[in-house]
C-alpha cells in the first residue's frame, strides 16, 4: 500500500512539474489558474458525459432502425456520430484510469502538441464539414426534385469525401510548417494557434480561420434558404410532405449548433483579429467566459438530440421504440 502511495505521489508531482514547463512555453498562462483550470476540467467532462449519453441515445435510434435505410437520415447520423465520438473519446482519456499517461504526454512537447493539435483540429472540421453536407443535401434534394432530375446516390459518398478533403486541407498545414499548432486558453491542449505569425504565413492561417468558420456558416445557411425557397414549390404529396419536414429539423439543429458554437468561435476570432492588427499581445478574454465557450460548445450534442426528440417526428418515435426491438419497429415503420 505504502509502495502504491508513493509511486502515485510521485508520478503527480512529476506531472505537476511538467505541467509548469508546459505552461512557461504557453503565451496564456497568466490567464488561468490552477483552480480555473480544474473548474474547466470538471465542466468540460460533464458537458462530455451529457453529450455523450443523449448522443448515443439519438445515434442508436438513427443506426439501429430502419431510419438507417433513409438516406437522409443516413447522411446527418455522420454528424450525429461524429459529434457524440469527439466527447465520448474525450471523457474517457480523463478518467483517472487514464493518469498515469498524463506524465508521458510532455516528454516530446512540440511533437505532442502537433499530433494533438492535428487530431483535434481534423475531427472538429470534420464535424462542422459534416453538418455543411446534411445543409448542402437538402438543397440538392430539392433542387433534384424541382427539375425532376432522379436522386444520386453517388452524392453521398462525395459528401463524405469532400468533409475528409476539407478536414485535411485545413489541418495539414501546420504539419508542413505553414502557420503552428499551440496550446489552447488553459494551456491543456493545443490547436491552431490563434497568434498569427509575423510572416506572409499569417494570411494563409487567416484563411484558414475563414474556411473553417465564415465559409461553413455562410454555405450552411445559404443552402438551407434556397432549399426552403424550393420546396415551396413542392405539390403537397406525403413523399414531398415529408422532405419538407426533415429540412425543417434540419434547420432546426443547424441553428441549435450555430448558436452552441458561436461563443467559443467568436473568443478565438477575436483574438485572431486583434493579432492580425496588432503585433503587440493579443486580446485575452475573462476566464469566465473562456470557460462557459467551451461548455455550452462540448454540450451541443445534447442539445441535437432533444431537439430531434421535439421536432422531428420520425427520430422521436423511434428514439421512443429503440428498446423494444428491431422488428416492432419496422412494423410500426410500415404502417406510416
Amino acid at each position: 500500500m505504502y509502495c502504491g502511495t508513493s509511486s502515485t505521489l510521485s508520478i503527480s508531482q512529476d506531472i505537476s512539474k511538467r505541467l509548469k514547463m508546459v505552461t512557461q512555453n504557453c503565451m496564456w498562462s497568466d490567464l488561468f489558474d490552477d483552480q480555473s483550470r480544474a473548474n474547466l476540467e470538471g465542466g468540460y467532462v460533464a458537458t462530455g458525459i451529457i453529450s455523450s449519453l443523449l448522443g448515443i441515445w439519438l445515434n442508436l435510434a438513427l443506426l439501429l432502425t430502419n431510419l438507417r435505410s433513409d438516406l437522409s437520415y443516413r447522411n446527418l447520423a455522420f454528424f450525429t456520430v461524429i459529434a457524440c465520438l469527439r466527447r465520448a473519446i474525450s471523457v474517457v482519456t480523463h478518467l483517472p484510469l487514464f493518469n498515469y499517461s498524463e506524465s508521458l504526454k510532455y516528454e516530446t512537447q512540440d511533437i505532442s502538441c502537433d499530433i494533438s493539435g492535428f487530431w483535434d483540429s481534423f475531427w472538429s472540421v470534420y464535424e462542422v464539414e459534416c453538418l455543411t453536407h446534411v445543409c448542402i443535401e437538402r438543397y440538392v434534394i430539392a433542387k433534384y426534385t424541382t427539375r425532376g432530375w432522379p436522386i444520386q446516390k453517388n452524392h453521398y459518398i462525395l459528401y463524405q469525401g469532400l468533409c475528409l478533403f476539407f478536414a485535411s486541407l485545413y489541418s495539414l498545414p501546420p504539419l508542413f510548417g505553414v502557420g503552428q499548432f499551440g496550446y489552447d486558453f488553459s494551456c491543456q491542449s493545443c490547436v491552431l494557434d490563434m497568434v498569427l505569425p509575423a510572416t506572409w504565413q499569417r494570411y494563409v492561417v487567416l484563411a484558414i480561420f475563414l474556411l473553417r468558420s465564415v465559409k461553413s456558416t455562410g454555405f450552411m445557411l445559404t443552402m438551407l434558404f434556397w432549399a426552403t425557397n424550393l420546396e415551396a414549390k413542392y405539390d403537397q404529396s406525403e413523399k414531398l410532405m415529408k422532405e419538407i419536414r426533415f429540412t425543417k429539423s434540419v434547420i432546426v439543429i443547424t441553428i441549435v449548433n450555430l448558436l452552441c458554437w458561436m461563443p467559443i468561435a467568436a473568443i478565438r476570432g477575436w483574438v485572431v483579429l486583434s493579432s492580425l492588427l496588432s503585433d503587440g499581445v493579443p486580446f485575452q478574454p475573462s476566464v469566465s467566459a473562456i470557460q462557459w465557450a467551451v461548455w455550452i460548445h462540448w454540450v451541443a450534442p445534447a442539445f441535437i438530440t432533444i431537439a430531434m426528440f421535439l421536432v422531428d417526428a420520425k427520430t422521436h418515435q423511434k428514439m421512443i421504440q429503440i428498446f423494444t426491438g428491431g422488428d416492432k419497429i419496422d412494423k410500426v415503420v410500415k404502417k406510416e
